[in-house]
Parts: structure tokens; sequence; C-alpha cells
């Protein structure tokens, strides 16, 4: 188990990496393309570990695994001798700089539009997810699927000793198919004390088992007569049929989960504020913990390379998503000021930029270092 839980690491943090790598190297490209000069190019947040200056610029590792950036001659700056340097960001035109910024943005959903691309042919360009919300997809067929799910399994429990696990999707009784949860429940106690077949699957059901157990006639308080917590879960099951759905999958599904994501968010949001309560909206957001944690239990599958692969697509696309929001510090927040400058047609104050951007980026870190200490709780102290 030390060495699973070494290997998720070791991982999780190439993978990181490698997305940090990818998304950085889309501002160095770009910037290389106008001929801005690229003065560090570091991985995680200073102060820094240790750098090379190769050419003109500086390769850094710094303490914080909290992401990577670009530093460019005349981001950020106020010097007015570098402000009009011919090679500085500042100097150069609005429309070169809307490109420098978005093109972080743009090497992450190539990233996602690949990876999907690949998951989707593996499975006949069919996928399954679940329905938090209602949506309407594009260029894709759809419909809606109901799913009774366990959710824990008791101890010393019928469930326990028969090996049904967390997660795992209930299919039918003796070949009888489960309707929903109720269907379940009554199933159960008309075979009370006689042995059943129970067939279950993961949940997007490539995988199936069939197990024999008895469901208990008396059992314990506050468990039922196999020891499994059930819930309900309803799932989209999304199809793309036609050709040209299938050329352009991995874009049109990069598109489909990044409006359904705005979807949740938005409504999640809204449920915040109506409740007064962060807590949903705290939920639906994770940190390195919670990603370790899933792909943890995706790396325990027997085929978990495809898993795998589809988690890395939604964790690129989810930084793209993330980076092209309008607050300060991120891509979106310096495109909000670079797009108010073309508008307007007068350059905002660079002193008052670096302000607003220093507040943001104090506030992501103070929100980054809540929603860790969410996971450690969620993850590691309630185990």
């Amino acid at each position: 188990m030390f060495f699973s839980i070494a290997f998720t690491v070791i991982l999780i943090i190439v993978t990181l990496l490698i997305l940090v790598v990818i998304h950085e190297m889309g501002h160095y490209l770009a910037a290389k393309k106008f001929n801005i000069k690229v003065l560090e190019f570091g991985f995680g947040i200073p102060p820094r570990a240790w750098g090379k200056k190769i050419g003109e610029t500086i390769y850094s590792l710094n303490w914080l695994p909290l992401g990577g950036f670009v530093r460019l001659l005349g981001e950020d700056e106020v010097d007015k001798a570098v402000l009009e340097n011919e090679r500085s960001f500042a100097a150069a035109s609005v429309s070169k700089r809307i490109v420098v910024a978005l093109a972080g943005v743009v090497m992450n959903l190539f990233l996602a539009w690949v990876l999907f691309y690949l998951v989707l042919v593996s499975s006949g360009f069919k996928t399954q997810f679940p329905k938090l919300f209602d949506h309407q997809f594009i260029g894709a067929k759809y419909s809606t699927e109901k799913m009774v799910i366990i959710n824990d399994v008791a101890k010393n429990s019928p469930a326990k000793s028969a090996g049904l696990k967390v997660g795992e999707r209930i299919i039918a009784i003796n070949d009888k198919f489960i309707k929903d949860d109720l269907d379940f429940i009554k199933k159960v106690k008309e075979n009370a004390g006689k042995k059943i077949t129970l067939t279950t699957s993961d949940i997007k059901q490539t995988k199936f088992k069939r197990l024999d157990l008895t469901p208990r006639v008396n059992p314990p308080k506050d468990e039922g007569a196999l020891g499994v917590g059930i819930g309900y879960l309803e799932a989209y099951n999304l199809e793309y049929r036609e050709d040209w759905q299938k050329t352009l999958a991995g874009p049109i599904h990069s598109v489909n989960i990044a409006t359904y994501t705005f979807n949740i968010l938005s409504k999640t949001i809204s449920m915040s504020l109506v409740k007064k309560d962060i807590a949903p909206l705290s939920q639906s957001v994770g940190s390195p913990i919670a990603i370790g944690f899933i792909s943890y239990e995706i790396l325990q599958e027997s085929n978990p390379i495809i898993p795998y692969l589809e988690l890395v697509a939604l964790i690129s696309l989810s930084l793209a998503i993330f980076n092209i929001l309008p607050i300060p510090a991120l891509d979106g927040g310096r495109l909000f000021f670079l797009f108010v400058e073309a508008l307007t047609r007068k350059k905002i104050n660079p002193s008052f930029e670096r302000v607003v951007h220093n507040i943001g980026m104090i506030v992501l870190l103070i929100l980054f270092f809540l929603v860790i200490q969410k996971d450690i709780n969620q993850f590691i102290l309630r185990r």
C-alpha cells in the first residue's frame, strides 16, 4: 500500500508539472514569437529554490508547488525605461499582449481536446457522468439514466464478506433489474434469509460482478439486511454518432464539459448566496490533495490508463476555465485590463494594475490554503 500511495503522489506531481509546463509554454512561445523578452520561466511560486540562466531566460524551481509562471520584461513593471523598452511586454501592441495572455489557456484547451478524443475513441465515442443540474449539450445525442450506488459498506456484514465496494453500481437482484433505491430495498426485504445473486458494475458499466450473499433477517441497529448504504444517482449518457461529431469529438466534448461546469458553478454560487452558506461552493472545488485521492482510486482499477487520461483532460480543461475567469492575478484578470485598454485606447496605470494583481494573488493563496484545509479534513482526518 505504501508503494501505491508513493507512486500516486509521484504521478500527481509529474502530471501537474506537465500541465503547468504546457500552460506556461503557451505564454513563453507567444512571447518569443513577438520578440518579447522572457526573464524567467518558473515552476512553483517563489521563493526560488533553484535557478539556471540559459540565454536570456532564468529557468527556476520554486518552493511553493502551486503552479508556475513566465515573467516577461515590462510585465507588472512601473519603471518608465523598462516599459518603453522595445522588447518589453508593455511596449507590444494590445493585440499581441492579448495573444500572449490567452496562449496558456489555449494550450490547456488543446491538451484537453487531444486527451478527450483518445478517451472517447476507446469507449466508442460514448461517455457518462453525473447529472447534477439540467443542461443542454451540443453535437451529441444524450439521455439520462437513474442508478443505485453503494456509498457505504458496514464491517462484518454480508456485503463486506461478499466483496462489495463503495462506488459500485447495483444492477440487479436475481437477474431482476433494480429500478431505483426503493425497488432495491423492497427486493432485499423480500429475500431476507435467502441466498440472492447480486449483479453490480462500475459507474460506467465497463466491468460487471455477480456475487452470492444472504440478507440478514435481524440485522444490527442502523444497518440494513445486507449492510450497505445506498444512494440514488442520475447520470447523463452522451454519444457522438455522426462522422463529423466523431472527428470533432475532442473540442465538442470540451465545450460540453466546460458549459456544464459553468452551469454547475453558477448554480452552486447561487445556492451558497441564497443559503448564506459557503459549504455548497467549497465542496465543489478541490486541491491537489483531492486530485491525489481520486487518482489513487483510479489506479486501483484493473485498467486505469483511460480513466486517468480522462481525469488529466478534466484537470487541463478546469485549469483553462479557471485561468480565463476575470480574476486579478489570473490570465483572465490580465485580459480584462487589456480589453479595457483596447476599448478606451488608453493604457491602464501600471502601478494601479500591479496593486490589483498583487491583491488578487494574496486572495487566491488564502483561498487555496482554505481548500487544502478542507480537503485534509475531508480526505485524511475523517478516514
